[in-house]
């Protein structure tokens, strides 16, 4: 009895060491790619829920079809990390490697029991854009989102590698360095469009030829 206990141990020891059961990203050596944003409402703001969509690029620079693997979006009040003493939120994704892009931003506002939207497309062309890198880990900053009249809005807060290290030091999934990488500004065209027939939200997609 004690023999088919010591082999079941074993076994189970070496299904816990096989390759692929560990879910940590380790930069530098992955296929895909790690972003870290912090998302802080401006002061004067607590009740909207915002929604910013960053959008990959194709190879002629315009935005590829909308889908969950070619897109990131930083919700606020979503499963973020918060830290004492820093404004906002942290949200972490992992990637596909490539040329991102601000589509536009959403907020939801709840009043009793009537949610408003207001919808933000950067209609452009000019617009935020990253680069990141297939093993690369990135920090983008925090940033600022707000509502203008009846539009949401942001714009980059603030930069710091303090903030990052804070951010990173709660990242359980995250082994390796992370870079601060600024954003730059790209030439992208938009022609706004509803995401879906019933959906209030609209983002960026091509004119009609």
């Amino acid at each position: 009895m004690r023999l088919i206990f010591a082999i079941l141990s074993m076994l189970a020891l070496a299904q816990c060491a096989t390759p692929g059961t560990d879910r940590r990203f380790v930069a530098g050596s992955a296929e895909d790619a790690y972003v870290v944003i912090g998302i802080a409402k401006a002061p004067n703001i607590d009740t909207p829920r915002y929604d910013m969509l960053w959008r990959m690029l194709d190879e002629r620079g315009r935005f590829a079809d909308y889908d969950d693997e070619r897109s990131l979006n930083v919700e606020t009040n979503s499963n973020s990390i918060r830290i004492r003493g820093i404004p906002g939120e942290f949200i972490t994704a992992r990637v596909r490697p490539g040329v991102y892009a601000l589509d536009s931003v959403y907020a939801i506002i709840r009043d009793a029991r009537v949610n408003y939207y207001a919808d933000g497309v950067v209609i452009g062309p000019e617009r935020p854009a990253f680069e990141v890198r297939a093993g690369e880990a990135i920090y983008l900053g925090i940033w600022q989102v707000d509502l203008e009249d009846t539009r949401a809005v942001t714009r980059p807060w603030r930069v710091d590698v303090a903030d990052m290290r804070a951010a990173v030091a709660e990242i359980d999934d995250l082994v390796g360095d992370v870079r601060i990488r600024h954003t730059t500004t790209r030439a992208v065209p938009c022609t706004p469009q509803r995401l879906g027939p019933i959906s209030q939200r609209q983002i960026c997609g091509e004119a009609p030829q």
